[in-house]
């Protein structure tokens, strides 16, 4: 490593590998030819230590064949082909890889060192049957082995030592991967909020558009008695609500539901029409006839229910709906409502005969409907365009860390002041 310079360097991620080992020199290459050479003499040593046992293998048959009578030596010679079998055998999955990375010279270190370690055991095992025979051939043969041995040694320091500057250019260039991956994604990123930002510029626009269809619609005059009319029926509605059914939707519900399970006794038409009332009230009463008796009917029922104690309401709640019962049953309290509500839906029904008038107002709820599904369509792409944004700022901010990383470690070791840039 260098000491560093003063000289600020502005180099792309895409040149800095050619960078860096320019700025190495003669550093890097002194690096890649020990490296070489090391693997190079792994190669010969493991070739040198086959070539061996084949030498002594082909030595110890012929001994075996020429020698019988001599019994000492013919088990020794036997056991001398034993050994220089086994050693071979070792070595019959050890490969020099093509790749040279540190990852891959380190399990070359491991291969190297395991040969020699087991090779070197064996050999000492197989002395004892063979001494005092052969102790030259023994001797090359643990020279081969400690050849080995030294060569993983020595790789294993070049890694831990001058080696360091490869694994550091790796690490880097391994980052530099990283990088490109991440700034994939963000493209990707950038390119789903581009998409999501054009579709909801689209339906803004639709948006746009329906109002003013709408608006052009309404500004009809037929449409406009008729939205009079329909707007009048709400609020009647409205009203019914919560002069004649208030606290009354739940009490209901109960009384349906003990008769249908034969716990309090209905007829059939007043559980009907409770039914009713409990899901469409202001439909039920637009439909009754004057004096709404159906509905008169259902109140009675349910106050009677409520009387017995079979509803298990609660004494202010019970006498609540008591009182409301009694308002609708005894007091007609809804007959005005009930007589203005008539009336309305009349004019609402005579309204809508006439075809023109039809046409239009299913056009305006036509445009209401996609209007609402526009905007319902818009916060779901508001959600979108906010997670697609997200993820593009997390992407950014990973850029930018790890371009920062890779900055320092580039001046680390180059020994020089670097500033990485992106393009």
């Amino acid at each position: 490593m260098h000491p560093v310079s003063q000289m600020t360097n502005q180099v792309t991620v895409s040149k800095l590998q050619d960078w860096l080992r320019n700025s190495l020199g003669s550093n890097l290459s002194q690096a890649e030819r020990e490296r070489d050479k090391l693997i190079s003499e792994i190669n010969r040593g493991v070739e040198s230590l086959r070539q061996s046992c084949g030498q002594l293998t082909r030595k110890a048959e012929q001994d075996m064949e020429t020698k019988r009578d001599n019994r000492a030596q013919y088990r020794a010679s036997k056991a001398v082909a034993r050994l220089t079998s086994i050693i071979p055998d070792m070595c019959k999955d050890f490969n020099i890889p093509s790749v040279k990375d540190s990852m891959t010279l380190r399990n070359l270190q491991r291969d190297t060192s395991k040969i020699a370690s087991e090779a070197a055991r064996t050999r000492e095992e197989w002395l004892r049957q063979i001494r005092p025979y052969y102790i030259l051939d023994m001797m090359t043969l643990g020279g081969n082995i400690d050849k080995l041995r030294r060569l993983s040694d020595e790789l294993h320091n070049f890694l831990m030592g001058r080696g360091a500057i490869l694994r550091a250019l790796e690490d880097i260039r391994e980052k530099s991967d990283s990088l490109s991956k991440l700034q994939a994604s963000e493209d990707l990123a950038i390119s789903q909020r581009k998409s999501l930002e054009d579709r909801l510029k689209e339906s803004d626009q639709l948006d746009e558009s329906l109002k003013l269809q709408a608006e052009k619609v309404r500004g009809n005059p037929k449409v406009t008695k008729f939205l009079e009319i329909d707007s009048e029926l709400r609020k009647l509605r409205l009203e019914l609500i919560r002069t004649g059914f208030s606290r009354l939707g739940r009490p209901l519900k109960k009384l349906t539901s003990i008769s249908e399970r034969g716990d309090y006794p209905l007829s059939v038409e007043v559980r009907e029409s409770a039914k009713e009332y409990t899901k469409k009230p202001f439909t039920s009463f637009l439909a009754e006839p004057e004096g709404y008796p159906r509905l008169k009917t259902v109140m009675s029922a349910l106050s009677g229910a409520v009387s017995s104690g079979k509803l298990a309401l609660k004494q202010r709640e019970a006498k609540k709906v008591i009182e409301r019962s009694e308002q609708i049953t005894s007091g007609n309290s809804l007959s005005s409502l009930h007589e203005s509500a008539k009336k309305a839906k009349l004019t609402y029904d005579q309204i809508l005969t006439d075809q023109e008038t039809k046409v239009l107002v299913k056009e305006l709820t036509d445009l209401r409907r996609k209007g609402k599904e526009n905007r319902a369509a818009q916060e779901e792409l508001k959600g979108e365009l906010e997670r697609a944004l997200q993820n593009e700022q997390h992407s950014r901010e990973q850029i930018m860390s790890l371009l920062r990383e890779i900055e320092n470690a580039g001046r680390k070791l180059a020994g020089t002041d670097l500033k990485l840039q992106l393009q």
